[in-house]
């Protein structure tokens, strides 16, 4: 993102997820242009580093907020927190995963995931759509991912959370432009996160190229007000493209067979409780 990025979208910019992986990288980059940064994440003690190094570094303020987005009075939580800040640009990054058999993983996770991956993300940005909309002016950024772009067997309602923010996020491109306000969907492949180092799949046996968050980060800022939805990175930009060209049921069959042959020893398709 160029130097006018205060200049386009205001002082403040709020980031679900901010304290790693991804997040913490737009929060960087975005305290590096001299934006304000209200950090929202589960972990006070990160948070609190987080906005230690951006101030010392950046000479920027930051506002935590520690809230868990898997608990609906988050939402609330975060409003309150932001009512009297001059927010322009909301991105949505905070996310998780589910990794087994769909009907054999607990309903009880099933949930959570589906609050914290799709509702969420719709309530804030329901929230603070109307409010970039009523200012005339802002940003709203939705974080993805490849698998959005088709149902993936054995992450079947991660990829399907991802599939909602993506649906969602082109349709508001289009409602909230002549608003003024910029709508984005950033979707990383495979990226060097915590979560992707967590999840019981050997992903060297997938024809994936890990990526930092420094640069998916950049893709998404540098798209942001240019685009409706991105890709990062030339490789999964073109398995994005490539399942458009070819019967959906194609590119779901051969993830559904690379994915069950990459899970890690002592995890069974069968499921896996998280």
């Amino acid at each position: 993102m160029d130097q006018q990025a205060q200049a386009k979208y205001g002082p403040w910019a709020l980031i679900t997820g901010a304290t790693s992986g991804i997040g913490r990288e737009l929060a960087r980059q975005l305290a590096s242009n001299h934006m304000n940064i209200v950090a929202v994440g589960r972990r006070q003690a990160r948070l609190d580093a987080l906005a230690t190094e951006l101030k010392a570094q950046f000479g920027v303020t930051v506002l935590p907020v520690p809230a868990n987005l898997r608990d609906p009075v988050a939402i609330r939580t975060i409003v309150s927190s932001t009512e009297g800040l001059d927010i322009g640009l909301v991105i949505l990054n905070a996310g998780a995963e589910l990794t087994g058999s769909f009907v054999q993983v607990d309903e009880t996770a099933h949930l959570q995931l589906a609050q914290l991956n799709a509702i969420a993300p719709m309530q804030l940005a329901h929230h603070y759509g109307r409010r970039l909309a009523a200012r005339g002016r802002g940003g709203l950024m939705f974080v993805s991912s490849l698998f959005a772009y088709q149902g993936v067997p054995y992450v079947a309602h991660y990829a399907a959370t991802k599939a909602y923010l993506l649906s969602l996020g082109e349709a508001l491109h289009v409602e909230l432009k002549p608003h003024g306000v910029d709508v984005l969907v950033l979707s990383p492949g495979l990226t060097s996160t915590e979560m992707t180092a967590n999840m019981p799949i050997d992903f060297s046996k997938l024809p994936l190229i890990p990526q930092q968050p420094q640069q998916v980060a950049a893709v998404g800022l540098q798209a942001l007000g240019k685009k409706a939805t991105v890709v990062s990175g030339l490789l999964n930009k073109m398995m994005a493209w490539e399942n458009r060209l070819m019967p959906r049921s194609t590119p779901v069959s051969l993830l559904g067979f690379l994915i069950k042959r990459a899970l890690k020893e002592g995890v069974r398709p069968e499921g896996r409780v998280a």
